[in-house]
C-alpha cells in the first residue's frame, strides 16, 4: 500500500480523535452534518484495525449507525459524503470527500460489532447499519494553508 505524506498525516490525526463529522446530502439537496464515533481510533476500537487495513484505499473508513436513521435514507438516495476530522486547538483539519455505502455483507458487519453497542441498537441487528466510506479527495488544513490531494 503506497501512502503519501498527506495520507500518513491524515491517518495519524484519525487515530487520535474520538469523533468524526459525517456530512450527507438531504432530500432537498442541502448538506446534513452530524458527529459520529471515530472507528479509526485504535485505542477505542482495536477490533476495527484489521477491517481498515484490509481496505485497498488506506483512508477508507467504517462507521455505524441505526438502519432506521435519516442518514441511511440520505445515503441510499445520494451516496456523496464527506468526513471531517478536526483538532480544534491546533486549527488542524482533514476533509475527506467521497462515496459512502451501506454494508450488507453480514460477515463484515459482525466483525465491526462491539460488545456494548446494544445501547445504540436496542432493536438488535435489525437496526444496526455499517457504513463504508471511500474517499477520492483529501484536503488538509494546517498552518493557515490548504492542500488538496486527489486519491
Amino acid at each position: 500500500m503506497n501512502v503519501t505524506e498527506k495520507q500518513a498525516e491524515c491517518l495519524t490525526v484519525m487515530a487520535r480523535l474520538p469523533f468524526v463529522d459525517l456530512t450527507t446530502m438531504d432530500r432537498s439537496g442541502f448538506p446534513s452534518t452530524r458527529a459520529m464515533l471515530n472507528l479509526r481510533n485504535p485505542q477505542r476500537y482495536p477490533h476495527m484495525v484489521a477491517l481498515h487495513e484490509a481496505e485497498e484505499n488506506p483512508l477508507a473508513v467504517y462507521l455505524t449507525t441505526n438502519a432506521s436513521s435519516v442518514k441511511c435514507t440520505e445515503i441510499q438516495q445520494d451516496p456523496r459524503a464527506c468526513l471531517y476530522y478536526c483538532e480544534y486547538q491546533d486549527f488542524h483539519g482533514i476533509l475527506l470527500q467521497g462515496m459512502v455505502e451501506i454494508v450488507t455483507d453480514n460477515a463484515i458487519r459482525q466483525k465491526a460489532w462491539q460488545k456494548g453497542w446494544e445501547v445504540y441498537y436496542p432493536k438488535g441487528d435489525s437496526d444496526y447499519a455499517l457504513l463504508r466510506f471511500i474517499p477520492d479527495r483529501l484536503k488538509t488544513y494546517s498552518n493557515f494553508a490548504v492542500a488538496t490531494e486527489i486519491l
